[in-house]
């Protein structure tokens, strides 16, 4: 009943007959009373005739207030007045229609009316708009470099630092070895004594051939 009231309130601000929208309730059981608030709602259009003649309006004119009607209903105000109204009336416990409607248009007129001819918005200095304007606009996007070219370009990086780096490095020192890997493996490596090489023999002369000279010339002293 409340919506039934809203609607009423906003067709009537716009200049349309509020007969021309009723919503009523029946239950499944009350198959008479729907017959007869049907009956009563199509005699009533028929007399009234097409949208807009018992008006007095044109077509064009009444497509622009039925749009003007519909923005106002989806207001937010006008939204949050109705759930407020119709609060109250719960709280009171009246449920018929004229007590309804009263309320409604108490905590709601302004708010319709609101909504149906909004102020118009104050033109904004040109600073204003050319600032928005600029922060409006997205910034310029940065394009991504793929893998393949910063791969490149690092390993061009590490050549050129190889380079500059010193080619010869000093040998370190048979001490400084032998304590890093002592260091390491926990065991100092010592060095293998070099093995002396044995002078080569000279052959001996056989000893009998000596002997045998020996005897010749023993017996040639003696000869003579």
């Amino acid at each position: 009943m409340g919506m039934n009231a809203l609607v009423h309130k906003v067709l009537t601000e716009i200049g349309i007959k509020e007969e021309r929208f009723d919503l009523q309730w029946a239950s499944a059981a009350e198959a008479p009373r729907f017959v007869k608030l049907i009956t009563e709602f199509t005699d009533k259009i028929k007399e009234l005739g097409p949208l807009g003649e018992a008006e007095g309006i044109e077509p064009e004119e009444i497509k622009k207030r039925l749009d003007a009607a519909l923005g106002a209903v989806s207001d937010r105000k006008v939204r949050m007045f109705f759930g407020t109204a119709t609060k109250s009336i719960r709280k009171e416990g009246i449920f018929t229609q004229e007590y309804i409607t009263g309320v409604i248009d108490e905590k709601l007129s302004k708010s319709v009316t609101a909504a149906l001819n909004p102020a118009p918005a104050e033109e904004k200095p040109a600073a204003e708009k050319k600032a928005e304007k600029k922060a409006a606009k997205p910034a310029p996007k940065k394009e991504k470099t793929p893998k393949k070219v910063v791969a490149k370009k690092l390993a061009k990086k590490a050549t050129k630092a190889k380079k500059a780096a010193p080619s010869k490095k000093k040998a370190a020192p048979a001490k400084k070895v032998a304590k890093a890997t002592k260091a390491v493996t926990g065991k100092a490596k010592v060095a293998a004594p070099k093995k002396k090489t044995a002078p080569a023999k000279k052959k001996a002369a056989p000893k009998k051939k000596a002997t045998a000279t020996k005897k010749k010339t023993t017996a040639a002293k003696k000869k003579k």
